[in-house]
């Protein structure tokens, strides 16, 4: 079979053709809160290509983005309207299967109050306002809207079946080009297979084929389909989209990415009862350790029951459970924890170090988990109208704690704080080896609730807030938050059932591995380790105290602005081969130069006032030295020294209107605010270093490492398959520090390397102690404040002439795939050895700080590296 369409991007991507700057138009009429991912910005970069230059490209392209539940699909549908509205298309059908998705949708496409809401307040496009709209149909709608129509796929059925008045028919489609976006997509496929469920058969007649009926009504139609459960191992299916998928980002990849919540499968020989319980206090658990870092997070329990008769019963259980909860059942509880290192964790938190009685926790638990915090959403119509409040559990006003549900939860749920899912029954239906249904929708509800919980970490202030930040501190209290505890009864069947299944939706790492990194005991005992320092620098706002004006931010003084409408019309006869008639005008449009500054007062304000970007405290962040808007408006280094260039007619271009005048000011700010956006930088990092006690920053850690290559596998035990390791006992070499290496292949040929050289550093040196930097310190870039933590760092300590120096060089060993996009850390650690300011002596110590290029153990990188140390280290009577 032929390359898939899916493929022959993938061939192109290789290449970097792909790489496009995502129009204005689509990032800055997004809400302000959203931040496109690099995988979601891989995607538009995708669609870009395949509609401006693949080759066989149809005229009506249907095409599907595959992609992970919780990958933010709806902002890529946000994204393509707005993208496709600046290509001329005005109507959009929105349909899925089920109505509760619709409400939930139509909240973050239509309400600007929703904190989901996925536009910016005013869409502008080629300048000018665009307003969203929902519609009933598409007839006499407004040419300057986006219009929309929401559907469920049966509702629409049944309206193109059965026409009424003031609804969408067939006719619409007929009349109007439209793009059709189908969320949940896979639900379109009922015809495709060959063998139908009863359900499916059912569906046949209304879905797929009444989507393949709209879309074949105008030659221009769209068909976008989103989904992340297509099934690919239907051949029928796979044979359908060969030619459709343009965009595949699996779950496996977006957990490996980093942004979704870890799984820990908790299982208790108790009754549901009991595990109930213990969900509730790790919940609890999560809150005050987020209140404990000033952070606001509600986490929520999802309890799933088998039949809609057993989650009543199980609601009612646990209401009377938490009315009748005791300090003294909370104690016992406690002390019954003791093997259980998380439940254990979360009572000594709660109990010890925030010293609450089991008393007060009891009272606390009953206030938190009270009946009108606890709801069933069993009922089909109650779950249509607490749909956008289901949708809303993180906002501070939403009070819910804990959800009853048998499977009304399982598409259409947009939820960050599910941390606890609880299955409360015992059976399973995998058999031979092989996944259940019923297992596989499982699999597939936890990893709806695995989407991660945003937040900015304390001591990681830089780190993304939307990805996984501890899987090198699994110790850390935070980590708490990036994890999602599905509890279950001990079944050692089931548990290889539920595994098997999450295995096969990817949210399962297969390739983790938890390790304990240590220091050593003789190391931690040292009187170096006890009182020596690690230097380092810090990040600071970025004063931009040398920005003088718009050059400051590379941005060139002219403009070109896109052309004034001609007012030419032609006309062409039909049987005269195609000849051109000109009316109105047979003049050549041609190019003029206008100086910005020179259009009146009144426009050059009404734009900016237009534009909070260029209101004047916020210009005063970017320009410090800046006076008042005047001076921004007349000064020759900013806007008065802008010129652009307009195109159009000359009688157009001599009589220019006020309505014109403005949008070509407007333009030139748009320009001139995107340069600058580009070109700034926040923070910078500050080139004085200061000192921080080793024993503070390096200690011992739980990592979670993913196998890849050598990284998780233990020196120490044999297991690395770097030539010659076994011949190094590092466990008797007191330099290093730790008790065993998980690095990679390079980090292992470094330590080898050192190894290598240590008799020689030994003459030359008291001592030297090498540090594995795993999120112990940082260093931040001069110029951007970028964070970076060099993988090791190298102390040369010697006494001379009564005075003793400490020399602390960072290292980092790097693979060859990753050494140019990475190279800024190379530059960085040269800028280190000229441009780091400290205390040189300190506590009567000569210090040193120094930065090596990037170690790697092939020509000429490794030439490089030995010769640089060589000069560094030198002999012991040079300086």
């Amino acid at each position: 079979m032929s390359q898939t369409l899916n493929e022959q991007i993938d061939a192109v991507a290789k290449f970097g053709m792909l790489k496009a700057d995502i129009p204005d138009d689509i990032t800055t009429n997004l809400a302000s809160n959203i931040k496109l991912r690099p995988y979601q910005r891989a995607a538009i970069e995708r669609w870009l290509f395949y509609i401006d230059k693949y080759d066989g490209r149809p005229k009506a392209p249907h095409l599907l983005f595959h992609m992970a539940t919780g990958s933010g699909k709806t902002v890529l549908m946000a994204t393509l309207i707005l993208d496709l509205y600046r290509r001329g298309y005005r109507n959009f059908l929105f349909f899925v299967n089920s109505a509760q998705i619709i409400e939930k949708t139509k909240e973050n496409f239509m309400n600007p109050a929703s904190s989901k809401h996925l536009f910016s307040p005013t869409v502008r496009i080629d300048e000018k306002p665009v307003e969203i709209r929902a519609v009933e149909t598409f007839d006499a709608v407004s040419n300057d809207a986006i219009n929309i129509h929401f559907t469920t796929i049966q509702g629409l059925h049944t309206r193109i079946q059965a026409p009424k008045e003031n609804s969408v028919s067939i006719e619409d489609f007929r009349n109007y080009k439209v793009v059709m976006i189908s969320d949940e997509a896979h639900h379109l496929n009922a015809e495709t297979k060959n063998t139908l469920t009863k359900g499916e058969a059912q569906d046949k007649a209304s879905w797929e084929s009444t989507v393949s009926e709209i879309f074949r009504q105008h030659p221009e139609n769209m068909l976008l389909e989103f989904t992340a459960t297509v099934d690919l191992s239907h051949e029928a299916i796979r044979k359908k989209y060969h030619d459709k998928i343009l965009y595949d980002y699996s779950l496996k990849q977006f957990r490996e990415e980093g942004y979704s919540k870890d799984i820990e499968l908790r299982q208790a020989d108790l009754p549901p009862k009991d595990r109930m319980m213990q969900a509730v206090v790790l919940s609890q658990y999560r809150r005050k350790v987020a209140e404990a870092h000033g952070l606001h997070c509600k986490p929520v329990i999802l309890m799933k029951s088998k039949t809609i008769k057993d989650s009543a019963e199980n609601e009612a259980a646990f209401t009377s459970m938490v009315a009748e909860l005791t300090g003294e059942a909370l104690d016992t509880l406690k002390k019954a924890s003791e093997g259980d290192e998380t439940l254990s964790r979360a009572f000594t938190f709660i109990m010890d170090t925030r010293a609450m009685s089991g008393a007060d926790f009891a009272l606390e638990l009953q206030g938190d988990f009270s009946p009108e915090k606890v709801v069933n959403v069993n009922n089909p119509k109650d779950l249509e109208s607490r749909q956008i409040e289901l949708n809303a559990l993180e906002e501070h006003d939403n009070e819910i704690r804990v959800i009853f549900a048998v499977d009304k939860l399982n598409e259409g749920w947009d939820v960050l704080n599910l941390f606890d899912i609880v299955r409360l029954y015992d059976t399973r239906d995998g058999k031979a080896n092989k996944v259940g249904k019923t297992t596989m929708a499982e699999a597939q509800l936890i990893g709806r609730g695995a989407r991660y919980f945003p937040f900015v970490a304390p001591d990681q202030p830089d780190a993304a807030r939307e990805k996984r930040k501890y899987d090198s501190a699994l110790d850390t209290s935070l980590r708490i938050l990036e994890e999602l505890h599905y509890h279950c009864s001990h079944n050692p069947k089931y548990i290889q059932d539920i595994r098997n299944a999450l295995r096969e939706t990817g949210m399962l790492d297969d390739s983790a591995r938890t390790v304990k990194l240590r220091l050593k005991q003789s190391f931690k005992q040292s009187a170096f380790y006890l009182s020596e320092h690690v230097w380092v620098n810090d990040r600071v706002r970025n004063p931009r105290d040398d920005v003088m004006g718009l050059d400051s931010y590379k941005i060139e003084n002219h403009f070109i602005y896109p052309n004034l409408m001609t007012g030419r019309i032609t006309e062409a006869s039909a049987f005269s081969g195609g000849e051109l008639k000109r009316k109105r005008s047979s003049t050549e449009p041609v190019s003029r130069d206008f100086v910005v500054a020179n259009f009146s007062k009144s426009i050059l304000g009404t734009a900016m006032d237009a534009n909070e970007f260029f209101h004047y405290t916020n210009l005063r962040n970017y320009f410090p030295k800046l006076a008042s808007v005047s001076e921004f408006i007349s000064s020759d280094l900013y806007l008065g020294g802008a010129t652009v260039s307009v195109r159009g007619l000359p009688e157009d271009l001599d009589n220019l209107t006020a309505r014109q005048k403005l949008s070509i000011v407007q333009y030139t700010l748009n320009q001139i605010e995107t340069g600058i956006k580009r070109e700034s930088v926040e923070y910078v990092g500050t080139k004085e270093f200061k000192p921080k006690k080793i024993s503070e920053c390096f200690i011992d850690k739980t990592l979670k490492l993913r196998m890849e290559g050598e990284t998780g596998l233990s020196w120490v035990k044999g297991e690395s398959n770097v030539p010659d390791l076994d011949q190094i006992d590092l466990t008797t070499k007191d330099w290093y520090a730790y008790d065993d290496c998980y690095g990679t292949d390079q980090e292992k040929h470094f330590i080898r390397h050192l190894n290598d050289h240590a008799d020689r550093l030994l003459g030359l040196y008291d001592d030297f102690h090498l540090l594995r930097n795993d999120k112990a310190v940082k260093l931040f870039s001069f110029e951007s404040g970028q964070a970076f933590e060099p993988d090791f760092i190298l102390f040369l300590r010697r006494t001379e002439w009564e005075s003793e120096s400490v020399m602390q060089l960072f290292i980092e060993p790097k693979g060859l795939h990753l050494a140019e996009q990475e190279k800024w850390k190379q530059e960085f650690l040269k800028q280190v050895n000229y441009e780091a300011k400290m205390h040189v002596i300190f506590q009567g110590r000569d210090y040193r700080i120094l930065g090596l290029p990037f170690f790697n153990n092939a020509a000429p990188w490794i030439n490089e590296f030995s010769e640089c140390l060589e000069s560094i280290v030198g002999t012991k009577e040079s300086e």
